[in-house]
Formats: C-alpha cells, sequence, structure tokens
C-alpha cells in the first residue's frame, strides 16, 4: 500500500518533467507569434538540409531557424544588459529548439494516428476570438485579412498553423480527459500533504565503506527485526527529528525530498526499507505522527481535489509523452544545425 501511495504521491508533488517542458516550448517556443500563431513566412523552401525526421517526415532547416531565433529573442528580452552567447551555450539552446520541434512533430502525428481533426466550425470558432481580428461589434474579415497581410501571411498558411495548434491542444485533451481520480485518493494525496510526523532514523553517508553495512540493515528491517535490532546491527547512533511537514525542512538530511516522501506515507511505529538518496542512505522509524482532521479535509476537499486532478494530468500527460518520445523514430542531422 505504502509503494503504491508514495509512486503516486511523488507523481503529482513533482514539478512538470522536462519532456513536458521541452514540449511546451513546442507548442510556444518554436513558433514566431502572431497573436499566438505561427509565422511561417519566408521561402519555403526548408526541405534542403533538413535538420532532422519524425517518423519519415522531415523537419525543414527553415522551421528550425525560425524557432531558434525566436527563443534567442525571448532570452534576450528576458536577460536584457545580462544577455550572454556563453548563457545559450550553457543552456544548449540548440538543443532545446530540436526537441521542441520533435515534440511538435511527434504530437501532431500522433493526432493523425488517432484520428483527431479539427473542424471548419472549430477553426472558425478559433479565428473569430481572436481579439486582433475584431473591433467593438466582432470578428471583421478584413480587419482580419489586413492583419494577416500587414504579418506577410496568406489566409491559408495562417489557418494550417492554428489548425495545427489546435490539434497539440485536441491531443493534450485527450490524454488529460482519460485520468480521473479514484476512490480515497484525495484524502491520501491530502493526508500525506498536510500530516507532520516525528522520526527516528540512521544514516549511511559514506556509501563506498558503509555499502556491507547498508546491505546488512535492509535485510534485517525486510525481515521484520525489532528496531532496536536492526540499530544495533548499523553501528550508528540514532537520531531523533523535531515533528516536520513537507512543507517543512529538514536542515540535518541532504536528500529531503526522499526522506520526507518515505515517512509521510507511513504509520506510527512503522520501520521504512533503505532510502536510497543521492548523498546518502537512510532507514528510520515514525515515532508520531499527526494527521489533519476530517472536518479540515471536508472544508479542503473540493478545491484540493481539483488541483490534484490537474497535477494527476499532467504527470499521465508527461509520462505518456516520454513514451511516445521513447518509441518514434526520430533522426537528428546534427551537421546541419
Amino acid at each position: 500500500m505504502e509503494g503504491t501511495v508514495l509512486k503516486r504521491i511523488r507523481g503529482y508533488t513533482k514539478a512538470l518533467s522536462v519532456t513536458l517542458w521541452l514540449v511546451i516550448f513546442a507548442f510556444i517556443g518554436t513558433t514566431f507569434l502572431v497573436w499566438g500563431f505561427r509565422s511561417t513566412s519566408g521561402t519555403g523552401g526548408g526541405v534542403v538540409n533538413p535538420i532532422g525526421a519524425v517518423e519519415g517526415e522531415q523537419i525543414p532547416y527553415a522551421e528550425y531557424q525560425q524557432a531558434y531565433q525566436r527563443q534567442y529573442q525571448q532570452y534576450q528580452e528576458k536577460l536584457g544588459d545580462k544577455f550572454d552567447e556563453k548563457i545559450l551555450e550553457q543552456l544548449n539552446l540548440k538543443g532545446q529548439v530540436v526537441e521542441g520541434l520533435i515534440g511538435r512533430h511527434l504530437l501532431l502525428h500522433e493526432a493523425n494516428r488517432l484520428g483527431l481533426v479539427i473542424s471548419p466550425d472549430e477553426l472558425v470558432a478559433e479565428i473569430t476570438a481572436i481579439p486582433a481580428f475584431s473591433d467593438a461589434t466582432g470578428f471583421k474579415r478584413d480587419k482580419y485579412l489586413r492583419t494577416l497581410q500587414s504579418a506577410r501571411l496568406t489566409p491559408e498558411r495562417f489557418e494550417e498553423s492554428l489548425r495545427e495548434d489546435l490539434l497539440l491542444r485536441k491531443v493534450e485533451e485527450w490524454v488529460k480527459g482519460g485520468v480521473h481520480l479514484i476512490p480515497d485518493e484525495t484524502w491520501e494525496a491530502f493526508r500525506f500533504n498536510r500530516a507532520s510526523v516525528k522520526a527516528e532514523y540512521v544514516m549511511f553517508s559514506d556509501l563506498k565503506t558503509q555499502q556491507a553495512a547498508v546491505q546488512n540493515v535492509a535485510g534485517l528491517a525486510k525481515s521484520n527485526k525489532p528496531w532496536e535490532e536492526i540499530v544495533r546491527a548499523s553501528g550508528l547512533k540514532p537520531v531523533t527529528s523535531d515533528f516536520f511537514s513537507w512543507d517543512r525542512s529538514l536542515p540535518h538530511i541532504p536528500d529531503q525530498e526522499r526522506f520526507k516522501e518515505a515517512a509521510l506515507v507511513m504509520e506510527r511505529g512503522a520501520v521504512s526499507p533503505i532510502i536510497q538518496g543521492e548523498k546518502a542512505s537512510y532507514l528510520l522509524r515514525v515515532i508520531d505522527r499527526k494527521d489533519p482532521d476530517a472536518a479540515e479535509f471536508e472544508r479542503e476537499k473540493a478545491q484540493f481535489s481539483r488541483g490534484l486532478l490537474q497535477r494527476k494530468r499532467e504527470q499521465v500527460f508527461a509520462d505518456w509523452i516520454r513514451q511516445v518520445r521513447a518509441r518514434a523514430k526520430v533522426k537528428i542531422e546534427t551537421a546541419n544545425l
């Protein structure tokens, strides 16, 4: 039970994965924006020297160049006088742009595979809702055409780009729409988020020299040996923490997130398995636990559930994108960048 809850909570409480941000970047960062949509003005050649291919579809260099210039300008605007070309190298801007384009093309490919389409009515509704094409009385076709002309865009090119953007949105909605909360999931997450625990623990900070001790202690814990016996076998003096919660820092624990993730799903008196952190390994026993009361949960249940569902959907979408990326046939022509 604890393993399932821990896995679920870990997914919801962390920030969006790098992969998801790369695809979000593909939605907005890989395009010249004209009131939110891509400008593909230019020669339009681009198939010479493609920078890569996704499922056999080439990514033109012109598309990469536009995306790179757009992101370059955004960094210039954000950093101002602090802007430096070396920063772009450290951020691997070229790699960001390429991965963003790959993400965009992959999701469009998935949309086609799933049979998702944008109807003429959906496209018209989106266009007529853009304030730049309207006045006080509503949408004006002549203003629409003039605005596109000033941006050196034809209606056909603009609408095709908009159709792609709407498809990307529809793919995301399709994935997220199938994600729901299961019974008791809201309470489990609320309890994890609001609980405070007090723990006794041993920390193995030198993993190379203490590897044998770690393995011995792990075996004892797995065999449900008494805590006192486990501590004696560790050869370490146990440390008792103050009460802590997810939001309260543990200054003496190098791997706080892992430690708290394990402790906050445990019941009073429970002993953890070995907790593997990046800087140390830990074994802990929960001495005391304070949970939120039922009245507090009922007061906040509706709002908390909405936030939890949103985070769950974002996590599932991120995982889905990772799976799509892992199985896709992607080729990157680094020599053409």
